[in-house]
């Protein structure tokens, strides 16, 4: 369970910068999002390295 959050997480994280940009949010709505996904991403491609 927690393997697929945390594969799922950076994508939904993507979508809601994706959404906040398309509804003419404030940039920070956009960028905090993009900026929690990346760290998420890095720690799935680990996990998945190490099998």
């Amino acid at each position: 369970m927690a393997t697929a959050g945390l594969r799922l997480a950076p994508g939904m994280l993507m979508l809601f910068a994706l959404r906040a940009a398309l509804t003419g949010l404030d940039w920070r709505w956009i960028a905090v999002p993009l900026i929690a996904s990346l760290p998420v991403h890095l720690l799935d491609l680990a996990r998945t390295a190490r099998g």
